[in-house]
């Protein structure tokens, strides 16, 4: 073979190998922005969160143990896929609720705040779908969601499991309405206004608690009981 033709052959296979890699890299490309587009349609952005207007705790759409002549307002900002919630409601809130909230001294509210991963937003729009479609049975989905939680790093609220965990407070529930509730404008957009409030108040993690509109330096027993506390005494 003559130098040119081998030259040629070289151009040539250079050509085929720039040209494959081209194709590679573009079909890598497409088959990303599908399952892009696939898990967003599964797990999605809660849109609508900076045209949000906050004006104080306004609770009067959120979950609530309420007693309208109580002097304190207590408010806990959470996500069903943090570990420390998890805790937080099993052991700390219980001996709110005795101390306080069964006794009237105090209104609790939840509002969501899901920033751990994508399917923190999807668990946060089931709450909304059950407390909007069966709001009796939301404190005792909330304490199922935390019971059946799975480790943080895996993507375990699934639209299955939201459903299955529903079905098991709610006997009657349709689980196939439902999963198409979790991706209405209503459930959206009351995860938008939670979060807006989030960030307004500078909420940068879960559980994070604030009573009479002050966060509270730490969300343990003993610092809650005392701004609370401090609040009734005034």
């Amino acid at each position: 073979m003559s130098k040119k033709k081998k030259s040629n052959s070289n151009q040539t296979f250079a050509i085929s190998v720039f040209v494959g890699i081209v194709v590679l890299v573009g079909a890598l490309f497409l088959v990303s922005k599908m399952q892009d587009k696939k898990t967003e349609e599964v797990y999605p952005t809660i849109a609508g969160v900076n045209q949000v207007k906050v004006d104080g705790f306004d609770t009067k759409d959120q979950p609530t143990f309420s007693n309208k002549d109580a002097k304190v307002e207590v408010v806990e900002f959470g996500d069903y896929k943090c570990p420390i919630c998890a805790q937080w409601n099993k052991v700390v809130f219980p001996q709110l609720k005795a101390d306080y909230i069964d006794n009237g001294l105090i209104n609790f509210s939840f509002i969501n705040y899901p920033f751990i991963s994508k399917d923190s937003n999807l668990a946060a729009l089931a709450s909304e779908v059950v407390y909007k479609t069966h709001k009796d049975s939301f404190w005792k989905f909330q304490e199922q969601i935390y019971l059946k939680q799975e480790d943080e790093t895996t993507t375990w609220a699934t639209p299955d499991k939201l459903a299955s965990i529903a079905k098991s407070v709610i006997p009657n529930l349709d689980e196939k309405q439902f999963k198409k509730d979790l991706y209405k404008k209503d459930a959206m957009k009351q995860v938008a206004n939670d979060v807006a409030i989030a960030n307004h108040y500078g909420v940068n993690g879960t559980p994070t608690i604030f009573v009479n509109g002050k966060a509270v330096d730490n969300p343990s027993l003993e610092s809650i009981k005392a701004a609370i506390d401090a609040e009734i005494n005034k």
